[in-house]
This record gives structure tokens, sequence and C-alpha cells, in this order.
């Protein structure tokens, strides 16, 4: 069966979406440590879902495609409440970051994550919601999956007052997907990979109704 169900987001969830958080965002081309991956995608995901008020996930032939994650401001529910749902040992942790290779990646790492409060500084007042990840997997994609994701995401935060809300993204992703969606490009500011030796585009997009 080649239709693709839109439902909520399950535990049994999470291991495929680290899967396509590390293809859409590059993790797998420059963390070669197992551990430190794992780490990275977990923690990514953890930090997004505990600020998540809203999710969609899109299946086909009982796998997951693709999902969006989003929050508004007036809707204190959350997905989860707690992090038990993720496993992190805090002792293999620190074995891991006295790496020095693993140390520098992370720092290159939150480098982005400095970006986005950087980026949005003194304009986060103008919304009252934001996406906070948003994947459909390559193979997949061009097939309006995205489009209905959006849709989905979009009719939840209208049913919640929400005038705006916007989003980060980078040039390492489809970021044209937005530009086609009608979202405006309010900021952007390059990064410095320095120890990959390479350039990042961070953009902040926000969607108005």
């Amino acid at each position: 069966m080649n239709k693709v169900i839109y439902r909520d987001l399950l535990e049994s969830d999470y291991e495929t979406i680290k899967e396509l958080i590390g293809e859409a965002f590059g993790f797998y081309d420059f963390i070669k440590d197992e551990a430190l991956l794992n780490i990275v995608l977990s923690g990514y995901l953890q930090e997004c879902i505990l600020d998540t008020s809203f999710c969609k996930v899109a299946q086909k032939n009982g796998k997951v495609i693709g999902f969006i994650l989003g929050s508004a401001l007036n809707d204190k529910t959350r997905v989860i409440n707690s992090v038990n749902n993720f496993n992190f040992d805090i002792s293999s942790i620190k074995s891991i970051m006295n790496n020095k290779t693993n140390h520098t990646l992370i720092k290159e790492f939150l480098k982005i994550q400095n970006t986005y409060k950087e980026i949005l500084k003194d304009k986060e007042c103008q919304f009252q919601g934001c996406i906070q990840l948003f994947i459909v997997s390559k193979e997949s994609r061009g097939l309006g999956i995205g489009k209905a994701l959006v849709k989905y995401l979009s009719d939840y935060m209208k049913s919640m007052n929400v005038k705006s809300f916007y989003l980060f993204t980078d040039s390492r992703c489809n970021y044209g997907f937005y530009d086609s969606q009608n979202f405006s490009r309010i900021n952007e500011k390059e990064v410095s990979l320095d120890y990959l030796n390479t350039k990042l585009n961070v953009f902040l997009y926000g969607y108005e109704f």
C-alpha cells in the first residue's frame, strides 16, 4: 500500500527520526564516533520534543518518511513532559567529551545554536509560534508531503490564534522549500565551521497568516 498516513508522534518513531535528522543536517558526514553521534542526535531531538506542543508524522509502507514539530506560545501542553524517554549515561558522555576531536565538533555545533539566538534577537516578540523541527526524507520530496505537514501545522497554529510563526534552517537543508511556500526570509548569517573547513548560511524564516 503506497498511501501516506499522517498521524501523531510515537516513542517508537524516535530512532527513525534521529536517522532523518542525521541525514538532513549532514551529521553522518563529519561525526564518525558512533557514541558521539547518538548523543548529538538524541540530545537534539530531546530538546526539540520537550518544547513541542504539536506534532505530525508522515508514514508510508510502515516507515516514517517525514515529520513536523511545532509549538504555539499560548499552548502549554507538551508532546512529552519528561526526559526519561531518552537514556543518557552521564559517565559515558564525560568519557566521550574527553576526546579532543569530539569536543571540537560539539563546539562547532554550538556555533550554529548560538547563531540561531543571534539572528532571532529582538525579533522573537513578533511571533506567537515556531517550527521546532521539520524534515522530509530526500527520497520522499516532491510528493507534496512537506506541503501537507505544513498545512497540518498551520491549521493548528490558527486554532491557537497564532498570527505568525518562525523557523530556523540553513544551507545544508532544502531551504528553497520555504521560499516556494511564501515564507519570508527575515534574517541570515554566515557561520564558519573551522574544523570542517566549510561555511554555512543560517536562515530565519517567518510566516504570517
